[in-house]
């Protein structure tokens, strides 16, 4: 393999924000997932004279590790603004046109580097990878045309990604948009096509939601149209006679869509019922309150997680009726003494939504398409991550040329 000593390639970004043309509002720090983010450090006060800057295809890296979930806080600057770093983190550049840095942020990416430098970190109550440790990374670094091959095909599996994310935004918004249209404001399609309440439609008042609604609709809590089962802890299953698992997911990773290398794993043997499959709809009640359509594959349902079903409603309706109350609970979750903001059954039970009676198929027609594309999306993402982990791996498999003999 041509492996070489990174510490050849890269240097330290020393230049330091002293005549303070950067302000709070250029201040940047980094993500143990490789991102480059906005400080999430009170600076106000702050005078940032001593702030490293970090121009454009830059690097930034904390070299603190501990308590980082095994990885590395580390980014690459892919914009064309330049920001300033703390100067408790590293900022460095590639030094020569032997090495491209898209391709070393690529070397980065791999899990094998997060596992090579937590190794490689040192200290007692707090662990540090040095710069010196960063020098002496060996990787492989072939030619500028190879780099660049590697880089173009990672480029096109990424931005494919980016795209079906971007669609599932706009899917996702249209979606919960013309709910709130329909199921709140009451402006659907009547027979003749004319937006339902402005139209004069008939309404009625009800308690529960204390407003009018449509005559032929009815009310009921989130908990009285879908099931949402608890997860349980995993661990109390005994494993089968193989001793074979199944990862089981956490809060952190719903919005990952995939349980990770380090997750927990249980019995593979657990009750169906706490079984995820792809295509169920997740919910996290506890911590960071989100809802999302399950891809990530077989897994076991955790505790602080929520499977929502129901056998009367279809999914597109359960979803999007429990999206939309919550951001509401996550401000009854901030409320919340206890060290991890929650709800309870008592906020599903008066989480009040409404539904029509008869002709709901007419409904299913335009929003089942929406949410099943954003479901289709969402699992081509996952085949689209597995061959970018590939291409990440690819890259120790570069052969050196051959010697003529």
């Amino acid at each position: 393999m041509n492996y070489k000593r990174l510490g050849d390639y890269i240097e330290l970004s020393n230049s330091r924000n002293t005549n303070l043309k950067y302000e709070e509002r250029d201040v940047r720090g980094v993500s143990n997932d490789k991102r480059i983010i906005k400080s999430k450090a009170n600076n106000k006060g702050r005078s940032f004279e001593n702030f490293y800057i970090v121009k454009s295809e830059e690097f930034i890296y904390n070299s603190r590790t501990s308590r980082m979930g095994d990885k590395v806080g580390l980014g690459f600057n892919e914009t064309n603004k330049t920001f300033i770093t703390s100067f408790n983190n590293t900022a460095f550049r590639v030094k020569n046109n032997l090495l491209i840095p898209k391709y070393l942020f690529m070397w980065f990416n791999r899990p094998e580097f997060d596992r090579y430098v937590r190794f490689h970190s040192w200290g007692s109550s707090t662990e540090i990878f040095s710069w010196d440790e960063m020098c002496n990374t060996q990787l492989p670094i072939p030619s500028i045309e190879k780099q660049q091959q590697i880089i173009t095909e990672y480029n096109t599996v990424t931005n494919r990604i980016n795209l079906n994310n971007q669609l599932n935004q706009n899917l996702e918004a249209t979606a919960q948009a013309l709910y709130k249209h329909w199921f709140v404001d009451f402006e659907f399609p009547n027979a003749g096509g004319k937006s339902y309440k402005s139209s004069g439609g008939e309404m009625v008042y009800n308690e529960e939601l204390d407003k009018d609604i449509p005559v032929g609709w009815s009310v009921k809590g989130l908990s009285s149209i879908a099931d949402y089962l608890n997860g349980a802890a995993m661990q109390k299953f005994p494993s089968n006679s193989n001793n074979n698992y199944t990862p089981v997911l956490k809060i952190r990773e719903l919005n990952l869509g995939k349980t990770d290398g380090n997750s927990d794993k249980a019995a593979i043997d657990i009750p169906e019922k706490y079984k995820m499959q792809n295509g169920d709809v997740i919910f996290s009640w506890s911590g960071t309150l989100a809802i999302d359509i399950w891809t990530g594959g077989y897994a076991g349902l955790n505790q602080h997680l929520f499977k929502v079903s129901s056998d009367d409603f279809p999914k597109w309706y359960y979803y999007l009726s429990t999206k939309l109350y919550i951001e509401e609970f996550k401000r009854i979750a901030d409320g919340n003494k206890t060290s991890m903001g929650h709800i309870k059954r008592e906020h599903l039970d008066n989480s009040f939504i409404s539904y029509p009676n008869e002709n709901f198929n007419s409904f299913n027609a335009i929003f089942e398409p929406l949410i099943s594309k954003v479901e289709s999306n969402k699992l081509e993402t996952q085949t689209l991550k597995e061959l970018q982990s590939l291409l990440l791996a690819k890259m120790t498999q570069q052969e050196t040329k051959a010697q003529v003999v």
